[in-house]
């Protein structure tokens, strides 16, 4: 399904004319900014064309180009994009690529980019500010013009966010320094400081990792663009390491129970919250929540989705958007839920088992929707009315210490808990690495071994059995 829709611009004016393709069963979901502004008054939303569909008048804020002129290239183009729909041909880049070649006759009537906010667009001094191109490279890959590096996909929100957070940090050490930083700021020097300033304020060695990675990232499209001469980003000395995270994951027992965990019943819930709360202010909280039947729904809603994560193997970005037109048969064998993976785009086929299919039944084949945040939030809870309060036994770094942590387990359940947990399980119950990676998508068996949560005997064995394949050990 192809829909146009108005981007409201800061002044509520004016708006940017966006192209969403929508396909569940295909796993398309994208929008595509054409960077068309016009009068929001003069927009149909329930037409999603210009009001005037047969107004001849030149538009000066198109440059001459007719409202008429307009709806007819809207209209083609919708059919173009239809026709590579039907055709499993759609990406945000070939919708890029069909809006040049149908609006090229009239390219030099329509702006490159909106008029507005030419403090950041528009740089006096010929190019942008390191803060106003990050600014704009945040808004480039908001609106799909600048897509995923050697791919056509569009850059997840997680990954916006990330470079949104790094804009705020950048900011941030401008104010504890007292200096601002631009181009010729990225020496080693800064290289150097900036960690400095991550490790005074007792940030974790990835979260660190992650702002350089994403810093470099920047530079590179700058370099690309000749905004910098600047090259010591380049060096391999310019990183900061990555450790192994100490995380959790839930077991096979464990995810049954979770599973058949009846939340309806306020009595018996208050009672485990009374249990197994860590303090009074806990408890009073729990209680009260609990009290309410949409909160316990909630509650259940979160454990069920979560549990589909555990099934699946998933991202959550994955599995929150499993539905029954993502199941498939394959040669007259047993269904499989298949999807694209948001992140890679890798096609996954993922056995469908019947607690999978319970789960989609019971919410008519589409998964409820939740927030990633409110998800994190809510399977701690159940975690803790379970009574998985033990002591995670996990150890965490900030700054420079690395110390043992006082987490309790239900505490220490996330997201991403769920992805761990269906690779530990799977690998413990002998399912072959090369199988686990078909459904995780996982891009090598060295990844996957890293990231199984194993102790220190279960990684020897797993140690073992490579060695045997070697010639020394026979």
């Amino acid at each position: 399904m192809i829909q146009y829709s108005l981007y409201t611009l800061k002044d509520k004016k004016f708006g940017t004319i966006t192209v969403r393709a929508l396909n569940r069963r295909l796993s398309i979901d994208f929008r595509v900014s054409l960077k068309i502004v016009i009068p929001i008054k003069d927009w149909s939303k329930q037409a999603q064309l210009p009001v005037r569909i047969t107004d001849e008048t030149p538009i000066p804020l198109l440059n001459g180009l007719s409202y008429a002129q307009l709806t007819k290239k809207l209209i083609e183009l919708k059919q173009m994009l239809s026709k590579l729909e039907e055709n499993m041909k759609l990406t945000p880049l070939t919708t890029l690529e069909s809006y040049k070649v149908l609006f090229n006759e009239l390219k030099e009537k329509i702006p490159c980019k909106p008029s507005l906010d030419t403090k950041i667009n528009n740089p006096s001094n010929g190019k942008p500010s390191l803060k106003e191109f990050i600014s704009i490279y945040i808004k480039e890959v908001e609106d799909g013009t600048r897509l995923r590096n050697r791919s056509t996909l569009k850059i997840q929100y997680s990954t916006i966010k990330g470079y949104k957070g790094l804009l705020n940090q950048i900011i941030e050490y401008e104010k504890k320094r007292h200096r601002i930083i631009d181009w010729d700021d990225m020496t080693f020097d800064f290289y150097d400081d900036f960690k400095r300033f991550f490790i005074e304020k007792e940030y974790s060695p990835n979260t660190i990792a992650r702002n350089i990675r994403i810093l470099k990232t920047m530079l590179y499209a700058a370099k690309d663009m000749h905004y910098t001469t600047r090259d010591d980003f380049m060096s391999k000395k310019w990183s900061a390491d990555r450790e192994e995270v100490d995380n959790i994951y839930i077991s096979s027992s464990r995810i049954e129970e979770m599973a058949n965990f009846d939340m309806s019943d306020y009595k018996e819930m208050k009672l485990r919250a009374e249990k197994y709360a860590k303090d009074e202010a806990e408890r009073k909280r729990l209680v009260h929540a609990l009290k309410r039947d949409v909160y316990r729904k909630k509650l259940e809603e979160a454990r069920d989705i979560f549990i589909m994560g555990c099934l699946t193997g998933q991202r959550v970005s994955d599995y929150k958007r499993i539905n029954y037109d993502m199941l498939e048969t394959i040669i007259g064998e047993d269904n499989f839920i298949h999807l694209i993976q948001e992140k890679t785009g890798k096609d996954v086929y993922v056995p469908y088992s019947p607690l999978m299919k319970k789960i989609l039944m019971k919410y008519g084949g589409n998964l409820p929707k939740i927030y990633d945040q409110h998800l994190n939030e809510r399977i701690k809870v159940v975690g803790l009315l379970l009574g998985w309060i033990e002591n995670a036994g996990i150890s965490e770094h900030r700054g420079v210490l690395k110390a043992r942590s006082n987490k309790r387990f239900c505490d220490a359940i996330v997201t991403h808990t769920a992805r761990r947990s269906f690779a530990t399980n799977a690998y413990k119950e002998g399912v072959p690495l090369s199988a686990i990676m078909a459904v995780t998508g996982h891009s090598s068996e060295d990844m996957l071994k890293k990231y199984l949560k194993l102790d220190s005997k279960e990684k020897a064995l797993l140690a073992l059995a490579e060695f045997k394949k070697t010639k020394s050990f026979r």
